[in-house]
């Protein structure tokens, strides 16, 4: 009896790895008064950057349709500019003629979630994830005009950047394959920063993530 219990138990328990490629914007937040311009055109001139998330995570079943779950990985966001005209007095073809700045932001991330089973295959995920930043860089993209383009990173390491944030995290999945020892699951998703990414700035960013989380479960 103690075995067969046993194995009930285990059988509550799934081990997962999920990946996370996003698209990701800071969602800017304008705190002057009155507003400032500023806000506006930074707005018009930053797009959606490519973004990448992954993380490690245990499933605990409660019941037949009710899962809690929490992780660990990594998380990355950010925005980036559309590319802008350098205008020279003097043509010269070794002189960039647009630039565009990437900004990434790197995060150690704990999500903590509940899944709600809609059907055998189809699910809803709700959750918070805990942000640990851990540093930050910014990309000076320059392009030429045989082309070519010159990538230079540096790290940011301005001292205004929120050490933690939080997030709130919400998808509609599929587990659309499954056999005796694993599942695997496809999940449109999208993560909002309730804190801006600055501890005082007036002018901040809230980031937005949203894209295809794929994964599997053991």
């Amino acid at each position: 009896l103690s075995l067969l219990t046993s194995q009930g138990q285990e059988q509550k328990f799934e081990l997962g790895l999920n990946l996370f490629p996003s698209y990701s914007i800071g969602i800017i937040s304008d705190n002057t008064t009155p507003t400032s311009p500023i806000g506006s055109t930074v707005e018009e001139n930053e797009i959606w950057k490519p973004s990448f998330c992954s993380n490690i995570f245990v499933d605990y079943r409660l019941s037949k349709n009710s899962i809690v779950g929490i992780g660990i990985g990594y998380q990355n966001n950010g925005e980036r500019t559309k590319k802008t005209d350098i205008n020279f007095s003097t043509p010269d073809p070794s002189l960039p003629q647009q630039v565009r700045f990437i900004y990434n932001r790197y995060n150690i991330e704990i999500p903590i979630y509940y899944k709600h089973m809609l059907h055998n295959k189809f699910f809803v995920l709700v959750g918070t994830s805990g942000l640990l930043n851990i540093y930050n860089t910014t990309t000076n993209v320059q392009y030429f005009p045989n082309n070519s383009n010159e990538r230079n990173i540096e790290n940011d390491n301005s001292t205004d950047y929120r050490e933690f944030n939080i997030s709130g995290n919400f998808g509609f999945g599929l587990d659309y394959f499954s056999t005796k020892k694993a599942t695997f699951f496809i999940l449109p998703y999208i993560q909002y920063g309730f804190l801006g990414i600055s501890k005082s700035a007036t002018l901040n960013r809230n980031f937005l993530s949203l894209g295809i989380s794929t994964g599997i479960k053991l």
